[in-house]
């Protein structure tokens, strides 16, 4: 414990020294760190290749297999969000409100870093760089706790983000990868308010859940995905099965897939044949009235189809069964889609347009830390400006109180 208290330190520290470094050498890590995954590219396909491999003998499942294994594009792919990355304008020092007070005093609320972030994370790899970048980009230090099954993966990637510090005068412990320790560690990490100031938990439900329970650290996490679409009488039907095929197919695994389709019972008759015949095509299994698991985030090539009366019924049942992530309306009369969008508490409503598109990159956020569904501080993809915090600042010349 001794030697954890003292790592712990020493990640204050380096976020007391990130908090005052420039932008200009923030964002010389993220180039030091691109260069460092160019030159170790064959070995992080090698590290990858051994984990899926070893998570396929222990039948991890195909869902948990997508999301450990890095596609041939990924080295492409994080230099671009990288580069993307280094042109936000820097997050610490924003001026958020500025108005000088009755008594003349000048208040401004400026933007802060968070501080020491705790990311805790299954087998997904390309976290490790996303979090580590967001980061310190934005002033804070990082904890990244990934899971046992990309431990090859992560340790060239930890190798990575080391020399990338090394090279951008940055400390050492502004970053630091856990990839390989005990539940019981996590579980006294989890109670360090004293070190940490947010915890992050990235992965299925149960882990978020597990997190929140343990954690006496504010957590900023989201629950079970699993969208639903609503197809109203007025939707265009052409626009409609592209926009469920690819909300169900383009990637299964993922939190914003389709899980249910509701169709208003007017163009049932015309829509549902279709639809079912499309998705099979895919290998969906499709689950009626009879068999639907309406509450169910299936990660996988399963969806329900159901039928409304209206708009009303639409939002009843998805006020009753949806998580708060994301939801999708196809229509084309605007009194139904205000309806909609005013009737739908969630993260992210999406108005004829897929809802595979809740994503920090697609939203214009290069990378995202995840994406949250609670209500405080944070909704929808985390990127930058969602890492930080504010802080008043009060300019005066001898006021007082009283």
């Amino acid at each position: 414990m001794d030697t954890l208290d003292t790592k712990l330190k020493q990640i204050k520290s380096a976020q007391f020294f990130l908090a005052q470094t420039s932008e200009t050498l923030r964002n010389r890590f993220l180039t030091k760190l691109t260069k460092s995954i160019r030159k170790r590219r064959d070995q992080i396909y090698k590290a990858n290749q051994k984990d899926v491999i070893s998570s396929e003998k222990e039948a991890m499942g195909e869902a948990f297999i997508e999301r450990l294994t890095l596609s041939e594009r990924f080295a492409q792919e994080i230099k671009g969000s990288l580069s993307a990355l280094q042109l936000f304008p820097d997050p610490i020092g924003r001026i958020l409100e500025k108005r000088k007070l009755a008594n003349k005093v000048l208040l401004k609320k400026v933007s802060v870093p968070l501080g020491v972030l705790l990311v805790i994370y299954e087998a997904r790899p390309e976290v490790t760089l996303h979090a580590a970048a967001l980061a310190i980009k934005s002033g804070n230090a990082i904890v990244l706790k990934g899971g046992k099954y990309a431990m090859c993966t992560n340790t060239v990637l930890t190798r990575c983000i080391s020399e990338a510090l090394t090279k951008s005068g940055l400390p050492q412990a502004s970053v630091v990868v856990m990839p390989n320790v005990s539940h019981g560690v996590v579980q006294k990490l989890l109670v360090r308010n004293d070190i940490f100031d947010l915890v992050i938990p990235r992965g299925g439900y149960t882990l978020v859940k597990d997190v929140e329970e343990k954690s006496t650290i504010p957590v900023l996490s989201h629950s079970s995905g699993g969208a639903r679409i609503y197809v109203d009488v007025s939707a265009d039907l052409s626009m409609a099965l592209k926009i469920i095929i690819d909300a169900k197919t383009d990637k299964p695994a993922a939190c914003n897939s389709v899980d249910t389709v509701l169709v208003h019972q007017k163009i049932a008759h015309l829509l549902i044949p279709k639809l079912t015949e499309a998705l099979k095509e895919y290998g969906v299994v499709i689950k009626n009235n009879r068999n639907a698991q309406w509450d169910r985030e299936f990660l996988d090539l399963y969806i329900n189809i159901g039928e409304v009366a209206n708009v009303s019924d639409a939002i009843s049942h998805i006020q009753k069964y949806g998580k708060g992530h994301s939801e999708c309306i196809i229509a084309q009369d605007k009194k139904v889609i205000d309806e909609f969008v005013v009737g739908i508490d969630v993260a992210a409503v999406f108005v004829n347009c897929s809802p595979r598109l809740h994503d920090g990159g697609v939203f214009g956020k290069s990378m995202e830390m995840g994406i949250a569904t609670g209500k405080l501080h944070a909704r929808g993809p985390v990127g930058l400006n969602e890492l930080t915090s504010y802080k008043w600042i009060a300019y005066g010349n001898g006021q007082i109180r009283g």
